[in-house]
């Protein structure tokens, strides 16, 4: 066992990885990536990493010709050096919203680390031995039934920021998975033209009204609220899976994903300032800085009950007919005392994230309330009295 500070990126980087080429095709890149079932490919030339290309990247671009080359679609990744801690590393997927990134020393690319690669060193965590999958996972998840369509889960995964969804039977009880490769192994299959013929009149997939049963993963893997982190991350790396769902009495509990982990991991730094994501916005930059404002007045009032690590905060915007926009903001709080979480709608997005932080707060000073409670009703506490 070693401690988190411990590990840095050479420790757990992957020195031989696969490569695409800026003049390869999109349809070259989904065949490399069902091939060896990665979700991310480096673009190289002349032996430097040039950019990216990412599966949930072509599931976006709905109306993408297989025949475009990588050059025109692929982002520029940033780096790491060698002898970054695993600390640092998770911060840089976290705040650029890559799943794996370069690993260099001296300019020159010595690997690649993804969020599977670090997820797999967690059994190895001595300072995580101890945590619950209910400390962290995401409780009462939004799910999909099976008879729903494949069109409703693209939707449903781009507006909830998730890569993978539970599918329920008719009954509500777990019966599967549904997640962007799943989606993307279908939408590159070759169409036929009498397919074609069928669909001519939609702008999407031929087979974005297929039911979700039809190609959802089963059986789902799933874990319980009371079993380790070390015991949901060592089923991740199994099974190779970001998602498992915590359930209990045939009842779903919650999910734990990658990213939970690598926000745990980031909660490590040693620091008097909380890393704040915000994702999903379409607004101007300068709501960015109102936001912030608004979100560091409540973490310095919650500060004083305990410690805030990581907040996550993803903005869906809903458009009308009369070009009005309605907001919805979930927060996602990591503390030293477990995870918070907040859902808000509103036509004002400043007053749903007022509401959701106000949210956030009032739970955690319940919860500190129920704990004080809890010690007051302690035996100990009343013979020292």
């Amino acid at each position: 066992m070693a401690q988190v500070e411990d590990f840095q990126a050479k420790d757990v980087m992957t020195k031989k990885f696969i490569t695409a080429k800026p003049d390869d095709k999109v349809s070259d890149a989904i065949g490399l990536m069902r091939k060896h079932d990665v979700a991310e490919i480096p673009v190289v030339e002349n032996g430097e990493v040039v950019g990216i290309v990412a599966e949930d990247m072509f599931v976006k671009k709905r109306h993408l010709p297989f025949s475009t080359k990588l050059a025109h679609v692929m982002t520029k990744p940033p780096n790491v050096e060698q002898d970054d801690t695993i600390i640092d590393v998770c911060e840089l997927l976290l705040s650029s919203g890559y799943r794996g990134i370069p690993v260099k020393s001296n300019d020159d690319i010595v690997g690649f680390i993804s969020r599977s690669d670090i997820i797999e060193i967690i059994p190895e965590i001595d300072d995580l031995r101890k945590s619950a999958v209910g400390e962290y996972m995401t409780p009462s998840p939004t799910t999909i039934r099976e008879h729903d369509t494949i069109m409703k889960a693209k939707n449903m995964m781009e507006n909830l920021d998730e890569k993978v969804v539970p599918v329920t039977d008719e009954h509500g009880r777990l019966s599967g998975m549904i997640g962007i490769k799943d989606i993307i192994k279908e939408s590159s299959r070759p169409v036929s033209r009498h397919e074609k013929g069928e669909k001519s009149g939609e702008k999407d997939s031929p087979y974005s009204d297929m039911e979700i049963r039809s190609m959802m993963v089963t059986p789902p893997i799933t874990t319980t609220p009371g079993n380790t982190i070390h015991d949901a991350a060592q089923k991740m790396t199994d099974h190779n899976i970001s998602t498992v769902v915590a359930v209990e009495d045939e009842s779903i509990k919650g999910i734990l994903t990658q990213i939970d982990l690598i926000e745990t991991i980031a909660s490590f730094r040693e620091s008097d300032q909380v890393y704040v994501q915000i994702t999903g916005l379409e607004e101007d930059p300068d709501v960015y800085d109102q936001m912030y404002q608004m979100v560091q007045k409540y973490l310095q009032k919650i500060n004083r009950v305990l410690k805030p690590l990581v907040l996550n905060i993803h903005v869906v915007t809903h458009h009308t007919s009369g070009h009005e926009k309605k907001y919805s903001i979930r927060l996602r709080l990591n503390t030293d005392h477990g995870m918070f979480y907040a859902k808000k709608f509103d036509w004002n997005i400043m007053r749903a994230l007022d509401d959701g932080m106000n949210s956030l707060q009032k739970k955690i000073f319940q919860d500190k309330e129920k704990k004080l409670d809890r010690y007051r009703k302690h035996p100990k506490y009343r013979e020292s009295q």
